[in-house]
């Protein structure tokens, strides 16, 4: 029975898999009301400015730091930090314009993604807003659905599942939002491991991966200063795991180098990067050497943060206990899996990506002169999780050692707490947390005035992404333990031999290929 439903997902797994997760992530879409994600009154009028000035969107304020823009914008958070409170409070049809002393006129940030985000602007704030959204949750859904198909088959395990031990559920809420982080975690997912396949490839493949890095980088580091640094960052551990022979290595160091001129590009041209260089602004006193300490110790509840230990939106939507539990323990189980007998690149490589989540939020944090639960939040090193996550995962013994049982119960634990997260998120904006009925529509104060159901959109939301784990648990199943019998990850121009020439060339794979299945993901 089960093969049968294999054969029948093997066939639609093209569309139906992507189609799942993009109502998955629609739903995220319309799970809380405009200005909900972190800094909202920050980016939305950045946003409505984001193509210059505009009639009744962003006009002159005679102060060249601040902008006209819809009244709306101005209390779309009104309920941030007031768990108890619906989003009733805010009143979509205020009329006029207000000042806002809050925009990116800086510019603070970079401009590609308020630029792309202000196409979508229009007088029509909740519209604007959910069509941005859908926007994100397709383009998400979009690259990642392409950096898969064209990576070798080897590779793309890695990529599943560094995007979904990461994404539940800051990730997925993020994804589906009008955050510019959206785009930082997209990039952080996708040019390190397109730069990997650059170097495991040959002819139209490898061009469409250097050509996806790129789009990847200008994404991310459009979106967030420091998104370019975490470019840069993958590119390079990319390279590492990759680079075997420099005659062979010309098109993907061309490609890091692309990748690095685009990352510093962006990130000089934006106020943002300081930041980064000497902390975020505070009136704080230097940290003494107890603060630093309990710094060092505390660090890691910034890693839990990102699944489900700190709230989401403004940090005061708590998740269920549940949810950091079964998020933390897949992606405990992702790295303790593919940390399973790696070479000495793939070790190389997962010492850099876990310095690197230790050491940025530290050195910001004491830049800062902030301690844990301050300044810093989760999402700012979000992406470098999801970094770790895929370089753990890229050795040949992972999709063996993830075995139809286990990637079940992951499946399992994984839509319990995306189901948990979603239903909290939508009740905590229809009823406040204080309210207490199943149906997260009971007694709703606030919701669109066009949209399905509260408990539609939460169950459709959660079916999807059960439905979609569920059909990338079926289908990973290696073909065969020889691996004389499998398909070849090379395109066809190469004729099937580059696998076997990379191997040959590697002594470190030879064993592994010998020992391990190939990919048939």
């Amino acid at each position: 029975m089960l093969r049968r439903i294999s054969i029948v997902l093997r066939a639609a797994s093209p569309w139906l898999i992507p189609l799942l997760m993009l109502v998955a992530l629609g739903a995220w879409s319309f799970a809380s009301p405009v200005g909900s994600s972190p800094d909202d009154d920050f980016h939305l009028p950045s946003i409505w400015c984001g193509l210059g000035e505009r009639a009744g969107l962003c006009e002159d304020s005679g102060d060249p730091a601040t902008k006209m823009v819809p009244t709306p914008l101005a209390t779309a958070s009104c309920y941030a930090f007031l768990a108890d409170n619906s989003g009733e409070c805010w009143n979509p049809d205020a009329a006029g314009l207000f000042e806002a002393e809050r925009v990116n006129t800086g510019p603070l940030y970079p401009p590609v993604f308020y630029g792309a985000m202000s196409v979508l602007a229009s007088p029509d704030i909740e519209a604007s807003v959910v069509a941005m959204r859908l926007a994100n949750s397709l383009i998400a859904v979009g690259l990642v659905t392409a950096v898969f198909w064209v990576l070798p088959r080897r590779l793309r395990p890695a990529l599943l599942l560094s995007v979904l031990a990461s994404a539940v559920p800051l990730g997925v809420f993020v994804y589906a939002s009008t955050n510019p982080s959206s785009w930082a975690l997209l990039a952080a997912a996708t040019v390190w491991i397109s730069v990997f396949g650059v170097t495991q490839t040959e002819g139209r493949r490898r061009l469409i991966l250097c050509a996806l890095a790129v789009v990847g980088t200008v994404m991310g580091a459009g979106a967030r200063a420091d998104a370019g640094a975490f470019a840069i960052f993958g590119a390079g551990l990319g390279l590492l795991l990759g680079v075997r022979r420099l005659k062979q290595s010309l098109i993907p160091l061309g490609t890091f180098l692309v990748v690095a001129a685009l990352g510093v590009g962006f990130y000089l041209s934006a106020g943002q990067s300081g930041s980064l260089v000497s902390g975020l602004p505070s009136d704080n006193p230097p940290l003494t050497r107890s603060q630093l300490i309990a710094n060092a110790m505390n660090i890691p509840t910034l890693w839990t943060g990102a699944l489900g230990g700190w709230g989401l939106g403004w940090l005061d939507t708590p998740m269920p206990s549940a949810v950091s539990v079964c998020a933390t323990v897949i992606a405990g189980a992702v790295l303790l899996i593919g940390a399973r007998r790696p070479t000495w690149r793939e070790v190389a490589a997962l010492v850099l990506a876990l310095a690197a989540l230790y050491a940025v939020p530290f050195i910001l944090l004491a830049q800062s002169r902030a301690v844990v639960g301050e300044q810093v939040q989760p999402r700012y090193i979000l992406p470098l999780i999801v970094i770790l996550l895929g370089v753990a995962s890229v050795g040949r013994a992972t999709e063996r050692q993830w075995t139809r049982s286990r990637r079940l119960i992951a499946a399992a634990a994984l839509t319990v707490a995306f189901s948990l997260a979603l239903y909290t998120n939508v009740r905590r904006y229809t009823t406040g947390l204080d309210g207490t009925a199943l149906d997260p529509g009971t007694f709703a104060e606030w919701w669109w005035p066009v949209a399905p159901s509260p408990l539609a959109v939460t169950v459709f939301g959660c079916a999807a992404f059960a439905l979609a784990l569920l059909a990338l648990a079926l289908l990973a199943v290696p073909i065969s333990s020889n691996p004389s019998a499998t398909e070849s990850d090379a395109p066809a121009e190469t004729g099937g031999r580059l696998d076997e020439d990379v191997v040959r060339a590697d002594p470190e794979h030879r064993r592994s290929l010998r020992t391990f299945p190939r990919l048939t993901t």
